[in-house]
């Protein structure tokens, strides 16, 4: 009789493209970490009952953004007569500025606009984040039974959030040398900063979900090679080079047509695999081209879980451990994790029935 894994294991061994005692079962709430999301929020209380009994979890460490942790940059906020917040960083070659909504909700306007406005954020000196990791090891620790625990950080072609679309959208045919800068710059300095966790134990697993920045039609396949694979190879090799050290990236979009060069950036896992209308992947069509070299984590929508029925929501999962599950390498997860503040209480519902129907139907 098969022995009953942990989480860590059961994640570590999907990854591997193996079978492990039942699917893992993601939902991206960590039911065990006080100040995760939503953990003291009452709405959430059922579920997070269930997510104890029913779910992999994942303990989620987030690492720094680019280019805002020098600290001895002056910063301003000023309320705009609309009810917006103006955000101001002094940079060297002179003042950047972004524009959220009211309360600091909802993007505005963008650090980047135009070729000066770069100039200005690779002007921002660079000061080695080294974070205390001590509540991460620590908590590591102590749930070692019960999560897996992932480093979130952002690849390079993430600076597009910094960058409004329309604006993107020229540089790849105007300011391509301006783009590769910038790009250049974000990956050695990334490089840096994963090395600290690297060599200082962090892990299992890394995850990153900037390449769905560059899927068409925002970007060309000649763009996704140049932006993305040239870069993200190398990081996951830099992770790989550690021992026992696993890489998912994470990418909404239509990546079907993408799913080989996907696996030959060496990733162990790839999610959220989109279904059609929305997405354009069917798990057995991804399960034949790469389920032997990527762990598939997907594929049902959230939108679908939030107002199915519970039949609709059996069907979905039973499909989609039918198609991906065979032999392993399969992780069963939504398109997205629960947003909603409160949250609903069919959907609440509807999130239990999809833990207990993947349970149900996840076990080998």
């Amino acid at each position: 009789m098969q022995r009953t894994m942990n989480t860590e294991e059961r994640v570590l061994t999907a990854l591997r493209c193996e079978q492990p005692d039942r699917v893992p079962v993601f939902i991206y709430l960590n039911p065990w970490v006080e100040n995760s999301i939503f953990f003291n929020e009452p709405s959430y209380s059922e579920l997070m009952n269930a997510c104890r009994e029913y779910a992999d979890a994942i303990y989620i460490w987030y690492s720094t953004p680019f280019f805002e942790t020098a600290a001895a940059l002056q910063r301003e906020e000023r309320t705009l007569e609309n009810g917006n917040i103006e955000h101001i960083i002094y940079t060297p070659k002179g003042p950047l500025t972004s524009i959220t909504g009211p309360g600091g909700r909802g993007t505005r306007k963008r650090w980047i606009s135009t070729p000066e406005d770069a100039e200005r954020i690779l002007s921002i000196p660079y000061e080695p984040y080294r974070p205390d990791l001590t509540e991460y090891f620590q908590t590591r620790q102590r749930l070692k039974d019960k999560c897996v625990t992932q480093v979130v950080f952002n690849d390079p072609i993430c600076i597009a959030a910094y960058i409004d679309e329309e604006t993107l959208a020229f540089w790849t045919l105007e300011q391509r040398p301006l783009l590769k800068r910038m790009l250049d710059v974000v990956y050695e300095r990334l490089v840096d900063h994963l090395r600290y966790y690297l060599e200082n134990g962090a892990g299992p697993l890394f995850q990153f979900d900037g390449p769905e920045f560059a899927l068409p039609p925002l970007m060309s396949p000649a763009d996704f090679e140049e932006f993305v694979v040239a870069y993200d190879k190398r990081i996951i090799d830099l992770i790989h080079s550690y021992p026992d050290r696993y890489v998912i990236v994470h990418s909404h979009g239509k990546v079907s047509r993408f799913l080989e060069t996907f696996a030959g950036m060496g990733m162990d896992g790839l999610n959220v695999l989109e279904p059609p209308p929305i997405g354009d992947t069917v798990l057995s069509d991804a399960k034949k081209r790469i389920g032997d070299r990527v762990c598939l984590i997907g594929n049902i929508q959230y939108d679908d879980i939030a107002r199915g029925t519970e039949a609709d929501i059996e069907r979905l999962v039973a499909d989609a451990i039918a198609q991906a599950g065979p032999g392993g390498g399969f992780i069963l997860s939504p398109c997205a994790a629960p947003y909603e503040c409160p949250l609903p209480q069919r959907t609440s519902h509807n999130l239990i029935h999809y833990l207990k129907m993947g349970r149900k139907y996840g076990q080998y």
